[in-house]
């Protein structure tokens, strides 16, 4: 305490240093009474706890080289904060000038409080909170001229504003002066969307005025958009190892890798890009017919998809899948395959928001799904064939509900995909000296995405990862069978088409018959 008792005004000069840690039980650090004034600096330390002065004192206050503060100051006329400091508020507070230098005030937890200052300067930072549905937040208010350079970290603690007309919510108040305010990474992350900082006049708020889809609602968009392209980029590895099977007449053991990039735009035009690579193994055996030859065959395998969006926000997706294959071939080289496939996939995210921060989350779902492929093999003059075919597949991803760590929720009931492909094979059977056939082919097909709606919900607000739309596919490859037992396989693809497109995809096998 310092205090004059009534004789002469009183100065006390403090200094805090060393690392020390000061803590109160009655939560008032020192007091300034009668006259008195009280010269605080506090310097790599940390205090916790009121500063009061009466009517008649005054309290100037020094936090430097990272110290911290945590409490009110009654009474304040000159308060510094400097490098890399933090004065916490617990409550309202008014002061006379405040000086930041590369320090910050925190506005703290609980409930809004507001600072008023009769002059502000420097260049620092301010951390506050809001709530958006109920129009209101932290307070900065500066009764005389501001001057400087000043971040604004904000943070919304309430519900989400469902309705796009926001109305503009006060942050920063002065009477003057050439500060600037921003936001910390230009805008702010408030639920589903991030905002912007408007100045108007002397005042700075936060408005819906282009309002964006936020990194957080972005990673859960692209994470539910990105189940079906897996499922079906697995599909079209096994297709390529139906081909092999189709009139082999013998069973058989194989293996194939593959991998691919997409880069894909979801229907509310949230871009990312997805790297896959994985594997597949299985058997299968002819199954004697009356008519034809029909093979049968099951597989197993897992692919790692990555997902990467703009400034550091990631998601990835870990897929282990099973199901069954059938190939039937006529006499005249016409043919069906038909494949049911079963996935579990993890799905994670990792969220760089728009202030550096970081969120995350997790979660589980299932996928089912069937093809089926009609087509026909015609031999041509010289080794040529050609093999036109007509392909229908179609996947559902069960639906979840899950929450990212900064509190953001995303659910969805389901995500379809129904694809139609009609292209054509060309190829030519080559003999090898040594008895083994080289085969070359290139194909190219038309697809048509008929799914229209996959709705995702974001912390009550709804939006739409509609799949439709058609592309255009071309491929080529080839196989060469080294001996009767075995046989080596390249693919390669590429694809192109509304708000989609795959710039490489890659798949190599083998196959051994038993």
């Amino acid at each position: 305490m310092v205090d004059s008792w009534g004789v002469l005004p009183t100065t006390a000069d403090i200094e805090v240093r060393n690392g020390s840690r000061l803590l109160s039980s009655i939560n008032v650090l020192a007091e300034a009474r009668r006259e008195s004034t009280l010269n605080l600096t506090v310097d790599d330390s940390v205090l916790s706890g009121d500063l009061l002065a009466d009517d008649t004192s005054t309290i100037n206050l020094v936090l430097q080289n990272n110290a911290r503060l945590t409490g009110d100051i009654v009474g304040g006329d000159q308060v510094a904060v400097a490098s890399g400091a933090r004065w916490t508020l617990t409550g309202d507070n008014e002061i006379g000038t405040l000086t930041l230098d590369g320090g910050g005030v925190d506005f703290g937890t609980g409930s809004f409080k507001e600072l008023v200052m009769s002059s502000l300067s420097g260049n620092g930072h301010f951390a506050m909170r809001v709530d958006l549905d109920q129009g209101d937040g932290d307070l900065l208010w500066v009764e005389g001229p501001a001057t400087g350079q000043f971040g604004l970290h904000v943070r919304n603690t309430g519900s989400e504003a469902v309705t796009p007309e926001l109305e503009p919510l006060l942050l920063v108040h002065t009477e003057g002066g050439d500060a600037q305010f921003s936001l910390t990474g230009e805008r702010v992350d408030l639920g589903a969307f991030s905002y912007q900082l408007q100045q108007q006049g002397n005042d700075w708020f936060i408005v819906g005025d282009d309002r964006r889809i936020s990194p957080s609602t972005a990673s859960a968009l692209a994470l539910f958009n990105a189940a079906p392209s897996i499922w079906m980029s697995e599909l079209n590895s096994l297709r390529s190892r139906i081909g092999e099977v189709r009139g082999a007449g013998a069973a058989g053991g194989w293996m194939r890798s593959y991998g691919s990039r997409l880069e894909a735009t979801t229907g509310d035009g949230v871009d990312y890009r997805q790297k896959q690579r994985g594997f597949s193994l299985g058997a299968d055996a002819p199954v004697p017919v009356a008519n034809g030859q029909l093979s049968l065959g099951v597989l197993v395998g897992h692919s790692r998809s990555d997902l990467d969006l703009n400034h550091g926000t990631t998601g990835s997706v870990d897929s282990v899948y099973l199901g069954g294959y059938g190939t039937w071939l006529s006499e005249q080289g016409y043919y069906v395959d038909a494949v049911l496939k079963l996935n579990h996939l993890r799905n994670k995210s990792k969220v760089a928001m728009s202030d550096s921060g970081r969120a995350k989350g997790s979660y589980d779902t299932l996928a089912a799904g069937a093809s089926v492929e009609l087509g026909r093999h015609v031999k041509l003059a010289d080794g040529w064939f050609v093999e036109p075919f007509t392909q229908l597949a179609a996947v559902n991803v069960s639906g979840d509900r899950y929450q990212l760590d900064n509190g953001l929720r995303a659910s969805n009931d389901h995500t379809r995909s129904v694809l139609g492909k009609v292209g054509a094979s060309l190829g030519r059977d080559i003999a090898l000296k040594d008895g083994g056939v080289l085969q070359p082919y290139v194909r190219l097909a038309a697809a048509q995405e008929f799914s229209r709606r996959n709705p995702v919900e974001v912390n009550g607000h709804r939006f739409d990862n509609d799949l439709f739309g058609s592309r255009l596919e071309a491929g080529a490859g080839v196989s060469v069978s080294l001996s009767e037992r075995l046989q080596l396989q390249a693919d390669f693809d590429y694809m192109n088409g509304k708000r989609i497109e795959q710039p490489w995809g890659a798949n190599l096998g083998l196959r051994l018959a038993f």
